[in-house]
């Protein structure tokens, strides 16, 4: 975008595998958009293998919408990360571009910001028909686990849904480093949060692209990125375990003098290798992720690769990127 005034909000929606949903949401924002200031619409495709990339070049013909394009699937926190980059608003809002953030809540959030809140974050309120048991059970207890161990409070439900001021944007985007959660890096800050509920809105199309996998990985990376107590319980553990290991080797002693008929040793040392054998993987798994993550950040690789932006289309196209204003 080369329009010398920047606009006053962006819009910056992660897409990963999201082709249906390209147009509808373009639409359903520049309706919600038209009449709360001047506006800029920024997807980011996080190395979808459908054709959003086409959807994304199709819709960058109107000047309100641009894209950052990565050579592969970076993940969904790094696309955020990036859409803050190219963000030029001056309040941006983060939303998946699936319709589960509904668009006609931005007014609300735009509402908030304007009577001088920083950070304007969601809090989904999904009813039993919407979630599983089980998303839900587990859902509570990560957020519970990370309240007990981490560094911020994160209440349950908790979104990338938000609106951020230029101020906050600026901070985040001049952070360093890999690993962010967004949500809990938001908190992290400082500054004084307003929240706005929401019930999850209806896909367009196809399934959500947050996978088992994905959603531990997830997880683990708020837990090791707020929180240096894992490796403190590691210790804690080790004495413990070390403490249980000491009892068994005083069981054996008092066995081999006092219980008649005794095999001696077996059973003691069965224990003792099989809960000092549990108690060193489990220490060494904790220490492992974070040496892991300790390695990633001394390799100083780039968080996310750009391949395309709606600017080098219209560049090779011979054509100009203008700002918008409704």
């Amino acid at each position: 975008m080369t329009d010398m005034a920047a606009p006053e909000f962006s819009i910056v929606l992660p897409a990963h595998n999201e082709a249906g949903a390209i147009a509808p949401m373009t639409t359903a924002l520049k309706s919600v958009m038209a009449t709360l200031g001047s506006f800029e619409i920024i997807f980011v495709d996080d190395g979808s293998s459908d054709g959003t990339l086409a959807a994304l070049r199709a819709a960058s013909t109107d000047p309100a919408i641009r894209y950052v394009s990565f050579t592969r699937n970076f993940g969904h926190q790094e696309a955020l990360r990036a859409g803050l980059h190219y963000a030029q608003g001056r309040a941006v809002v983060l939303m998946d571009a699936d319709f589960e953030h509904p668009p006609e809540l931005i007014p609300d959030l735009v509402d908030l910001w304007r009577d001088g809140a920083k950070i304007v974050v969601t809090q989904r309120m999904d009813d039993d028909t919407q979630v599983s048991a089980m998303k839900r059970l587990t859902s509570k207890l990560y957020y519970r686990l990370l309240d007990t161990i981490g560094d911020v409070h994160i209440p349950p439900g908790s979104a990338d849904f938000m609106l951020l001021d230029r101020r906050v944007v600026d901070l985040i985007t001049g952070l360093e480093g890999h690993d962010m959660f967004l949500r809990g890096l938001v908190r992290w800050l400082g500054f004084p949060l307003t929240t706005v509920p929401f019930t999850r809105g209806k896909r367009l199309d196809g399934a959500s692209k947050f996978t088992m996998r994905r959603m531990v990985e997830l997880a683990i990376t708020g837990i090791a990125a707020h929180s240096v107590r894992p490796l403190r319980i590691a210790v804690w553990l080790a004495l413990a375990f070390a403490s249980v290991g000491l009892l068994l080797v005083l069981y054996s002693i008092v066995s081999f003098f006092f219980v008649p008929r005794t095999v001696v040793g077996w059973s003691s040392i069965m224990a003792a290798i099989a809960i000092l054998g549990a108690a060193q993987l489990l220490v060494l798994g904790i220490i492992g992720e974070y040496v892991g993550r300790i390695l990633r950040e001394t390799r100083k690789r780039p968080n996310y690769i750009v391949a395309e932006t709606e600017a080098d289309m219209k560049a090779s196209q011979g054509g100009r990127s203008y700002g918008f204003r409704p």
